[in-house]
This record gives C-alpha cells, structure tokens and sequence, in this order.
C-alpha cells in the first residue's frame, strides 16, 4: 500500500488493520495511527496526493465516531 510506505518512510508509527466492521461492512484496510501524529500524516499524505476518503477517532470504550472535517 502506498500510503503505508510513505508514512513508514517518513517515520510516523502506524499499523494497517482491517477496517472495522462498525464502519464498514465491506472488506478493506484502514491505516491506525495516534491521534497526535494525524496532522503530520495527512499533510504527508496531501503532499504525495494520495486522498483521505474518512476520518475516524476511537473513544475510550472503543466506539468509533466520524469526523466531520478532515484538517490538513
């Protein structure tokens, strides 16, 4: 995957994980990161023009919520 290349070349931590049946039904992958390193991500990934389809931020007991913006 492209993206995870380019964020692992450019030193942020992240894991690929299949995306998680609460925000999609469909097969996938989804790329997990800390919540800090959003910011750097997504602009490395802007740069590189590789598009960001949906954000999600994981609460405490696990639930999933979308952001309604994605900031670069």
């Amino acid at each position: 995957m492209k993206a995870e290349k380019l964020l692992k070349g450019k030193g942020i931590k992240i894991d690929l994980i299949p995306v998680p049946r609460e925000i999609s039904s469909d097969c996938g992958v989804a790329i997990e990161l800390s919540a800090d390193l959003e910011a750097e991500a997504l602009l490395i990934l802007s740069e590189n023009r590789i598009s960001v389809v949906e954000c999600y931020t994981r609460d405490l007991s696990g639930k999933f919520e979308k952001k309604k913006e994605i900031q670069i």
